[in-house]
């Protein structure tokens, strides 16, 4: 029963104070709403599985430059496609 109390004393302060009611209201919406955005991002970037339909045909293409002690560095897409026709 405290709690329905304690709701009643915060709606009636609430109500005194026009400002602070529109405040509250304002940090709620853009707190659930920010929630919800990163929530779905997180959702479609991390928590689906890829859409790869012939998985067993994947790559992974890796070069390294032992005289630059690089690995794992990238190249441009003209060598990319090179190597994808030959």
């Amino acid at each position: 029963m405290s709690f329905f109390h304690d709701l009643k004393i915060a709606v009636r302060s609430l109500a005194r104070v026009p400002s602070l009611w529109i405040t509250v209201a304002l940090t709620l919406a853009l707190g659930i709403g920010a929630n919800a955005a990163i929530f779905s991002v997180v959702r479609a970037v991390l928590l689906r599985p890829l859409a790869n339909r012939d998985e067993d045909r994947l790559l992974y293409v890796r070069q390294s430059a032992p005289g630059l002690k690089a690995t794992n560095t990238t190249f441009p897409c003209r060598r990319s496609r090179t190597l994808a026709q030959g």
